[in-house]
This record gives C-alpha cells, structure tokens and sequence, in this order.
C-alpha cells in the first residue's frame, strides 16, 4: 500500500476473514443450514434465495414480525449456527503473509488501528490472542457488538467512535462486496484485497477506491 494513500489517514480498519487470515468459513454450508432452520419456523425461504449469509441473517431479522417471530430470538437461533461455522473455520485460520509486518508498520507510523468483523465475537476474541495480534489492535468490533453487521456501516461507525477519529480520515482493508458496501455507509476509503470472497469482476462495480493482490 503506497505511502500517498496513507498518508492523510488517522485509522486504518482492518476485516478479518479473507483479509487478515485466509477465508475459511463455510459460506454455502451456513446459508443452507440458516434455511433449513429458518423453514422449520415458518419463513417463506424463497424469499432469502441467492442471499450471502449476511444479508441472508439482516433479511430474516427484518422479517421476522411479519410471520410472528421474535426478531431477538430469530438473531439468536442464526448467531448459533454461524458460531459453530466460525468455530469451525477457526481451526483452519492462518495469518497472510506481511499481515503482521503492516500492522506493525502502522503502529510505528503512530496510526490507529481497528478491526471490524463479521465473525462474532467469542471466535475473534480467541484467533486474535492465538495469532498475537492484540497488540497491534486499538480497538475490536464483531458481528455481536452491532445490530447489523455488514453491509452494514454501524460497525466501522462504532469502530471510529471509539477510536475518536473521523470518517474523512479513516481507511478500510477488506475482501467483499460487503467490506465495500460498509465502507461506503461509512463514509471511509476502501481498499479490497483480491482473490477471496468475491470475483474481481462483481467487486469492480461497487466502486473500492483501491484493489491489491
């Protein structure tokens, strides 16, 4: 990442899964388990077809008072299963290479740092102490720190709060349709890193301010 593009930045944000460590999680096995549940208690799950496990969760959440469900309790039957799925990618998680040069970089540079993920938060909590990677971490934001995770901007809002910088001054690492989409909620550059969750091709169109290899 070249020294123009940081160099107004306070804060840089960082997504976990994809970006931070390899992507792991099992995306279509959590989506057709969500429905499978989700059928069982009433939801007309045509409606969640072709849906990412993200919007699929904030869909059903929304909802869930049109059939007659908690919306609370909704959450709480999809956040069991996504933590098992992220128990599960957990054991296979590995640090990219230079990850923990950069963020080193970053600290000597005195620039805040955040991470903003959709993995909850008793999974991030443990790869994070596993991998060492507390230190290089001002702040921490997972799926169950927000009402809604990405796509979703709350997070990196929350994020930036804590951190007490602005918008205008922040940039963001991630790997997804759903990182650019949250970026651009926010208000924060985006910079995506290729060759994971998404095709170059589908992340084009979303309009990161930056792609890398």
């Amino acid at each position: 990442m070249d020294e123009i593009f940081l160099k107004k930045a306070e804060a840089v944000l960082f997504d976990f899964e994809g970006t931070l460590v390899s992507l792991q999680w099992d995306l279509d096995g959590a989506v057709r388990e969500t429905l499978e549940m989700l059928k069982t208690i009433g939801f007309p799950v045509e409606r969640f077809r072709g849906m990412k496990y993200s919007a699929l969760m904030l869909e059903a959440i929304r909802m869930a008072q049109e059939i007659g469900q908690s919306p609370a309790r909704v959450r709480e039957r999809i956040e069991t299963i996504y933590d098992r799925f992220d128990e599960d990618a957990s054991t296979r998680w590995n640090l990219r290479s230079g990850s923990r040069e950069f963020l080193s970089a970053l600290k000597t540079k005195g620039i805040k740092t955040g991470l903003v993920s959709n993995v909850g938060g008793k999974a991030l909590e443990k790869a994070v102490s596993k991998l060492g990677l507390h230190p290089f971490f001002d702040v921490v934001v997972s799926r169950n720190d927000v009402q809604r995770m990405k796509p979703s901007g709350e997070g990196l809002r929350l994020a930036l709060s804590r951190l007490q910088v602005p918008q205008d001054r922040a940039l963001y690492v991630g790997d997804s349709l759903d990182d650019i989409q949250a970026a651009k909620a926010a208000g924060v550059r985006v910079i995506i890193i290729l060759g994971e969750e998404d095709l170059k091709e589908e992340l084009l169109p979303a309009g990161p301010d930056r792609l890398i290899y």
